[in-house]
């Protein structure tokens, strides 16, 4: 917590110091005579004022060298060493290659090359280049980056603007109040500096782990094997002991109706967003439009570019960390301590899985597969119930169920099948009003029949197309047993939804290109979402919850659609916001829609998408329940946590929909301004060197170079569970090697992608649109792959 603060105390005196910068900065001296700047290049190695400075900068580069080559690790002072050196090596480079370009702006001029200080300037220029380079590299890798980056800004930008000031009268370009301002913006990013924790935390190659070694079994030396894996846990403060005496869970009632008020709020932030640049550039405001699109092209390049790229990269090595793991070898490796009988917890064997699939006219086979991978767990005959959650509309729904059934019953603890009837008062058919009634018949039927402590029990909903991991439910047993809570307050695992990682890639061969875009970039979201401890996460797809809590808030809502959302959402609001999303990097496999054909399946990935967007209506839900629950909550504090959390998850909610949303319209018209600036510089304002252009072009540029990234994570996620996918593992060329996997997905998805964006906003703003009506919607179930007998064999295998 202190040092996500500290960064973003420097985050903000950051973008102060740049504010207070001149305007424009060009890279080179303008109108300059060719002959004085031949003679700045002779005077720049004689010059005195020049020569103090290069002893000054000198002076500090061998004590910041001195610092890191003798000072034990252990010293304050060699963290802050390694970015100030990087600041001497970026500021003196800065200084240099203005002198280089100055000279090179004029290299038409004969009389430039036959001074010998030319050569001198650009070797020694290029020489600088290198070095930052290698110590920018190397403090990267020996400290962390949230202290690494904002500490070397900030050293750079200091040391920078005082070589401007000395040297290129840059004060002519800053007020006083601009000096003053950069003065005190410095001190207060070098303050936020030190309060963050330059320790670097990076865990080790998954190919370095003993638990991916085939000689060493995962029960040998536990608690040693599975060091990453605990570490990867702790990044989350999962692993809590269990007080002696702890508060039971209570919750505020938030099983009320809502109102209409806020129905038309989700078109109308989509209209307003799209209304702003596009009135202010008709107004003549054309630098306030572009002002707008350059914020926008800032969560664009970061939270849906470098974050996805980046963070599903992460993901796939934790999955590959977890991938041997033996969770319940670590368990009773942990109870052999007496430190750790001591954290107290359920034991074990008390904690049972109640796996509900909610299903309707799904394919047999299909559901054939979900089943045998729940039953593939080591626990399976002794602690997991299978909940077979019907459709009573659906037409010889029981002797589908009692087949299943009888075909399965021998591999787990208990089996159980629901039929949920049709036409109950205030329900809309679909998964949640089903996930409601399955639910219900567990806490008024199973459990006192099996007598089973909902204070140990899991729920776990799954679509019926979910291919689990065989080490998912042992995962989820030590989760739940370690989610454990400091005395008077309630338990973590009473407040906690746990989620796996959903890809849509169980059919990944015979995916259009166009829906494999959709597949990949869905899957890889939620993936960075998962792999960031610090991101705000929601469930999805698949997830799993203690039954005490979905018991306290009454159970699934049987009149909302997006019933993952949804339940996340009523038990965030009933928890005041405690609510936590805890990742487990089992990764879960289901099929993308698809049809007997291409444009079947594109039309079922189309009925897919619009039943998607329809989780825009969930942002009325959250404006209608929050004053509601903002007054229930108790104590000053509990309400600035709540609104902080709450302001986090409405961002998140509110942008996955309103970014698909404005940017197939938000692209093109940032390109159009781009080149309006770039052949219309009016004043400085409107000059391609203002900050606002170049911190455009440089998201858009991210952008780009993520968009790359993204594809090459989606090779590294197919690789990660090629196994699992039907057909991959004989699988022509082009999907064994991962560069030609790559080399082909690049074009077609690039194609395709302008597509997958179109549409996508479509969806989007016809959910807006039925949002302003109502919140209850026909749940368009979209078609799966029909297996016959042997393409289940075939997957199985």
């Amino acid at each position: 917590r202190r040092d996500i603060t500290a960064s973003m105390v420097c985050m903000f005196g950051g973008t102060v110091m740049n504010t207070a910068m001149s305007q424009t900065i060009p890279g080179h001296l303008e109108d300059f005579p060719v002959d004085q700047v031949i003679a700045l290049s002779d005077d720049i190695f004689r010059n005195p004022g020049f020569a103090a400075y290069i002893v000054t900068w000198g002076v500090l580069f061998v004590i910041c060298f001195y610092v890191i080559s003798v000072v034990p690790s252990q010293n304050m002072a060699k963290p802050f060493a390694v970015p100030l050196m990087v600041g001497l090596l970026r500021a003196l480079f800065h200084f240099m290659s203005k002198i280089m370009v100055t000279i090179l702006m004029r290299s038409k001029d004969p009389e430039v090359w036959k001074d010998p200080n030319t050569a001198k300037v650009i070797v020694f220029t290029s020489i600088l280049y290198v070095l930052t380079v290698y110590a920018m590299s190397e403090g990267n890798l020996q400290l962390s980056a949230r202290f690494f980056v904002p500490a070397m800004f900030v050293a750079s930008q200091v040391l920078t603007v005082t070589q401007d000031l000395l040297f290129f009268r840059s004060w002519e370009l800053m007020s006083n109040t601009d000096i003053a301002v950069f003065v005190i913006a410095t001190i207060v990013t070098l303050a936020g500096v030190a309060f963050i924790s330059p320790d670097q935390r990076v865990i080790s190659s998954p190919n370095q782990s003993g638990l991916n070694t085939p000689l060493l079994s995962p029960r040998a030396n536990a608690l040693r094997l599975h060091y990453n894996i605990l570490t990867i846990m702790d990044e989350y403060r999962i692993r809590k002991p269990s007080a002696p005496d702890p508060a039971p869970l209570k919750v505020i009632d938030v099983n009320m109706p809502i109102g209409n008020f806020w129905r038309s709020f989700p078109i109308i932030i989509c209209i307003t967003f799209i209304a702003i640049p596009t009135v202010l550039w008709y107004v003549g405001a054309t630098f306030y439009s572009f002002a707008f699109l350059t914020c926008f092209s800032m969560y664009q390049g970061w939270k849906m570019g470098a974050h996805i790229g980046l963070f599903a990269y992460v993901g796939t090595k934790k999955i590959a960390h977890f991938e041997n793991a033996d969770f319940e070898a670590v368990y009773r490796a942990e109870m052999k301590d007496p430190t750790w009988k001591r954290r107290g917890g359920p034991k074990w064997e008390e904690v049972f899985h109640f796996v509900c699939l909610p299903n309707y006219k799904e394919d047999t086979e299909v559901m054939r597969l979900a089943i045998k991978s729940i039953c593939a767990s080591g626990i399976a005959k002794k602690q997991i119930c299978l909940v077979l959650a019907m459709e009573a509309r659906e037409e010889n729904v029981k002797e589908k169920a009692e087949g299943l059934l009888d075909e399965f019953h021998s591999q787990f603890w208990h089996v159980e099948a629901t039929y949920h009837p049709p036409g109950l008062p205030g329900e809309t058919p679909g998964k949640s009003a089903n996930t409601r009634w399955a639910a219900n018949c567990l806490f008024d039927q199973v459990f006192p029949q099996q007598r089973v402590d909902p204070a140990t029990a899991v729920i776990t909903i799954a679509d019926a197309d979910s291919e689990f991991h065989a080490e998912y439910f042992a995962a989820l047993s030590y989760y739940f047993i370690h989610a454990g809570g400091e005395s008077g307050v309630t338990p973590d695992r009473y407040i906690t939804i746990w989620q796996p990682p959903i890809l849509h890639l169980k059919n990944y061969l015979k995916q259009p290109a166009v829906v494999r875009v959709a597949s990949f970039m869905t899957s890889q979201h939620e993936l960075a979402n998962l792999s960031d401890p610090n991101a705000m996460r929601v469930p999805y797809s698949t997830y799993s919850i203690s039954a005490t809590l979905a018991q306290a808030v009454k159970g699934w809502d049987p009149d909302w659609i997006s019933e993952d959302w949804h339940m996340a959402l009523k038990c965030f609001f009933s928890t005041g916001g405690r609510l936590k999303i805890s990742p487990i990097f089992f990764p879960i496999l289901n099929y993308a829609p698809e049809g007997e054909s291409f444009i079947s399946t594109i039309e079922a990935r189309w009925v897919q998408a619009k039943r998607h967007a329809l989780g825009f209506s969930e942002i009325v839900y959250m404006h209608d329940h929050f004053p509601r629950v903002l007054r229930q909550v108790e104590g000053k504090k509990n309400k600035m946590i709540f609104c902080w959390r709450f302001f986090f998850l409405w961002v998140k909610l509110l942008m996955i929909h309103v970014f698909m949303a404005v940017f197939p319209v938000f692209a093109p018209l940032n390109g159009l301004l781009i080149g309006y600036f770039a052949h219309n510089q009016k004043s400085a304002a409107l000059s391609i060197n203002s900050w606002t252009f170049l911190v455009n072009c440089v998201f858009q540029g991210i952008s780009f170079v993520s968009f790359l990234g993204v594809f090459l994570g989606a090779v590294l996620m197919f690789e990660s569970v090629k196994p699992r996918v039907d057909g991959a593992m004989t699988a022509g060329i082009l999907w064994r090697s991962r560069f030609l996997h790559y080399i082909s997905s690049v074009p077609q998805c690039a194609f395709y992608f302008p597509i997958f964006c179109f549409f996508g906003g479509l969806a989007e703003w016809i959910a807006a649109s039925k949002t302003a009506r109502t919140h209850k919607f026909d749940y368009a179930v979209a078609l799966k792959p029909k297996l016959d007998k042997q393409d289940e064999i075939v997957a199985a295998a």
